[in-house]
């Protein structure tokens, strides 16, 4: 015997509303994932680092930085005798060139760190390292873990170290990584702490001067600079203002 199955109009236009729904959240996720992508892109490629100085009071500082040393996050934020050591193997090394200046990277870069940076740093990896001759002056660019990157440079006058404070690195938290690409990153930045010291042939001369800087993205500025994709060597004035100095005196 037959079976005969019957489908009511109600069904059919249920059926129906539901297709177009499902079509319509199919499409608002693929519109948000295309928006979150898009976001992404145009603040990598059309915004530029902005510096400001977030604090100059040194005493208060160190106790800041103190702190972020015992909880863990670098000790590289301690200016010590190794870095002390650091600067006399090189101001040596750039002192006695007979070749002109060069740099090295990469692969080259770790080779030379493991041969002349101090025992105490062997856990840092060297990203870059340039020597200029004439000017007796070396700047280089290292790594402590995913937590810190540090700059360096250098003459026989004058040292810096910038310390920056990492948060754009996915340490396995999705949610807290998007939130620094999207929002954080424009609105809050990064700290950079900055110790700065006048140097004579015996070492530092003076006392040391810690500034603490916030390095954050300028939204959107609709602008590209050729040189903007290079990190941020050296977040102070001094060589600027010394050069500028020297060029109005001559």
């Amino acid at each position: 015997m037959a079976t005969w199955t019957t489908t009511s109009v109600d069904d059919a236009e249920t059926s129906g509303l539901q297709k177009t729904l499902d079509k319509a959240v199919n499409f608002g996720k693929a519109a948000v994932k295309f928006l979150l992508i898009a976001i992404i892109l145009l603040a990598e490629f059309f915004s530029v680092p902005k510096i400001e100085l977030a604090n100059s009071n040194s005493e208060a500082l160190r106790d800041e930085t103190d702190a972020l040393v015992r909880s863990g996050t670098t000790r590289e934020l301690d200016f010590d005798d190794n870095d002390m050591a650091l600067y006399r193997t090189m101001m040596t090394l750039v002192t006695n060139m007979r070749f002109g200046d060069f740099a090295l990277e990469g692969a080259k870069a770790q080779e030379f760190w493991r041969a002349y940076a101090p025992e105490q740093k062997s856990d840092t990896k060297l990203d870059y390292l340039r020597f200029q001759s004439e000017n007796r002056r070396v700047s280089l660019r290292y790594g402590n873990g995913i937590a810190a990157q540090i700059t360096m440079e250098f003459d026989d006058n004058y040292l810096y170290k910038a310390v920056y404070i990492r948060k754009d690195v996915f340490n396995g938290n999705p949610l807290r990584w998007l939130y620094w690409t999207l929002i954080g990153r424009f609105v809050s930045g990064y700290p950079c702490y900055v110790t700065e010291a006048n140097l004579n042939g015996n070492g530092v001369s003076g006392a040391l001067s810690l500034k603490k800087y916030v390095v954050r993205n300028q939204i959107f500025s609709w602008s590209f600079s050729p040189g903007k994709r290079r990190r941020i060597e050296n977040i102070t004035e001094h060589w600027v203002s010394r050069e500028a100095t020297v060029e109005t005196a001559a």
